[in-house]
Order: C-alpha cells, then structure tokens, then sequence
C-alpha cells in the first residue's frame, strides 16, 4: 500500500517535480490575451484559447526590458518558466518574453458581432425598456452558490419594502451555462414581473465569454420584461451590457439602484414628519400667542379689575385732594404768618411815630393832656414826617 501523502509534502513534491522538468523549465505557450490587470509593480494577464486558460505574470514589470503594448484579445508568444503557489494551488508562467501574433480570430469573431449587433439597433437608447421606480417582483439569474445572491438580497432588504424575489439559478461559467441563462431568461420572461436581473459574484474577465453568447444576447434584446445586467467586472464591457436596459458593476450596485426610490420614499417620508412636526409646533405658539391676547383683552375688560382701577383711582384722587388741601393750608397760614408779621410792624410804626408827636398850645408850650386844652384852642401838632395847626373843636 503506497504511503499517503500529506498537503505540504504533495505540494513541496509538485513544486519541486516542475522546477525541474526540463520541459516545464522553459515553455513557450501560443494563446489569445485576457484578464489583463496590475497589482502593484507586477503585471498579471492570462492566456486562453477557448475555454481553457493559464494564468501568467511578469514580476516587477517595469524593471523589465519588456516594450510591449498589452491589449485584450492580442494572440500571443510567451517565454517563460512554471510556478507553482503553495497558496492558492495555482500554477502560473513566470514570464520573460512576450511577442504579438495578432489579433486572435476568437477576438475577431467578437468585435464582428458587436458591430453586427450595433448595426441592428440592439445598443440603440431608444430601444431600452425603462425600469420600473418602484419594483415590486423581481427576477433573479445567478448561481444559487456564489456570492451575488447574498450581495444582492442583503442590500434588498436594508431597507422596507415589499419587493419580491424570483431566484431561477444558474452557472455562470463553464459547461451548459449558455442553456441555462437563456431558459432562466425565458421562463421569467412568463412570471410578469417588473425587472430581471442578471448578475454574478465577480471572477476573471474570462470568465465572461458566457456573456458575450449570440444567443443570450438576442434572448434579452426580445424580452418585454426590462433586463439589469450585474455581472460584476468593472474593465471589461460584455454585449450583455450593451445590450440590457440597465448596466451596472455588482450585485450590490443592482440592489441598491432597485431600492433608491425606497429609500428616497424613507427619507421623504422622515422630511414629511419632521415638517409636519414644525408646523404643528408652529400652530400651538401661534395659538398660545393668541390665546395670550385674548387673556390680556379678558383681564382688561373684567369688571372685578376695573373695579379695582376704580378703587385705586379714587385712593389715588383722595390722596392727591388731601395732599392738594394740606399744600394749600400750608400756604395759606405762611401767607397769614406773613401778613402777620407785616402788621407787628406797622404796629411798631405806628407806635413809635406816636411817642414822636408833640403838640405845642399858642403859646408855644408842649401840651401833655386834654385838659390843658378849651375849645377854641389853636395848636401845634409835630409829627415824625411834618407839621400842622388845628383848632381844638371840643374840649
């Protein structure tokens, strides 16, 4: 019984068989060019003849004396060496030199068809179907496997809605795959739905000679149901694109475009609400506003406040006669106390110009008493301020 051979020992076996197969150690391989892409300083292609593919890679291409312009679909000479990945179980052609052909009769044969194609109106704006803003039932063509299904559906539902999904699936690469996608396409073709759409998890540019089928490509120019087309490449441009009402990337992108007017309806909705919200507030301060008002006009007009003013009134009236008629006495006894004074004075005049009188007889001797004077008498009266003569008329 032969022994059994772990991972690591197979893989350190494989690896060191092709190092040293002399044939294997330099190779050079005849093939149509695909898949062509940088990753940092290497350059990484692949070369394919129908549907068998090997990958190659020339490490820090721009180190390299290598003058070539790498197209797709180029039929190519590659040098080089077999590597085998331990990682990834991949073997690759270390590639030292690369020569043109031309162009590959498989590359001919596409361009061919895509002017025919063109031709016929099948790319033309005017002739895509518009998709629905608000698909309810959908289709779905993709492997029931790979990871578009999960894309796809995880976007679908991170919103609300009441969308509905008719998965048919399908290979996307490889034997049969053709067969499938046309009856996918055709039998969903029968469920009226709203959109299809078709989509894969990524892959090589390769890979995607399915999407490039005559076939295919004529089964969803003449569906009714409009066709988004997801297949997940962002260099390559498949007729499955040009062809479909709608071209995106991936299947995220698909789920996204189908539900933006759900979330647009979410948003709008919260937009709504949030407006509703401020008018109402707006109508309660401007009733409350109102009703400030009509408060004050209410306690204005109350008769138990005018009452009140009434009130205040007259105590204010009262006070201010009171005060009026206290000012007014006060004035009034200075005005007396005044007068007064003025009498005392002339009181004191009066009394001081009587001590200066001096009434002299016709003798001229000063006169003290009235019975020193008969009727008849002349005299003289001295007053402060001047003299006269008078006749005593009774004595």
């Amino acid at each position: 019984m032969l022994k059994a051979l772990s991972v690591k020992e197979f893989n350190q076996y494989f690896k060191t068989s092709i190092k040293h197969d002399p044939i294997l150690t330099r190779v050079y391989i005849n093939g149509s060019l695909a898949n062509i892409r940088f990753n940092g300083a290497h350059l990484y292609f692949s070369l394919k003849e129908g549907s068998d593919i090997i990958d190659c890679v020339i490490y820090y291409y721009e180190d390299k004396d290598i003058d070539f312009d790498f197209k797709e679909g180029m039929d190519v000479l590659v040098k080089g060496n077999f590597s085998y990945n331990n990682y990834s179980s991949r073997v690759v052609i270390i590639t030292n030199e690369i020569k043109e052909n031309g162009v590959s009769s498989e590359y001919l044969e596409f361009i061919k068809m895509k002017e025919d194609f063109k031709k016929r109106g099948y790319f033309d704006i005017e002739n895509k179907k518009d998709i629905p803003k608000f698909p309810k039932n959908i289709g779905l063509i993709t492997s029931k496997d790979g990871a578009a299904i999960v894309d796809f559906i995880s976007v679908i539902n991170q919103k609300p809605n009441n969308i509905n999904v008719k998965l048919f699936p399908v290979k996307v690469q490889g034997n049969n795959a053709i067969n499938l996608i046309i009856k996918g396409i055709n039998d969903l073709e029968k469920k009226d739905l709203d959109v299809i759409v078709i989509t894969r998890g990524g892959g090589s540019s390769e890979d995607l000679s399915v999407f490039n089928d005559k076939e295919i490509i004529e089964s969803v120019y003449k569906t009714s149901t409009p066709i988004i087309s997801a297949i997940g490449h962002k260099i390559d441009t498949t007729l499955l694109d040009l062809v479909s009402d709608l071209s995106l990337q991936t299947p995220t992108e698909a789920g996204s475009y189908i539900i933006a007017n759900y979330t647009n309806i979410e948003s709008e909705m919260r937009k709504s609400i949030l407006l509703m919200k401020d008018i109402i507030n707006g109508q309660i301060k401007e009733n409350e506003y109102k009703l400030a008002i009509l408060k004050q006009k209410l306690n204005t007009v109350n008769p138990k406040n005018d009452l009140s003013q009434k009130e205040k009134d007259i105590k204010n009236l009262k006070f201010s006669m009171n005060l009026a008629l206290k000012n007014n006495l006060n004035f009034n006894q200075h005005r007396l106390d005044l007068i007064e004074a003025r009498l005392r004075a002339c009181e004191k005049i009066i009394d001081a110009r009587k001590e200066n009188i001096i009434i002299k007889n016709a003798n001229g001797k000063q006169v003290f008493s009235k019975y020193s004077l008969n009727a008849g008498d002349e005299i003289d009266i001295n007053f402060s301020d001047g003299r006269v003569k008078a006749i005593v008329s009774d004595g």
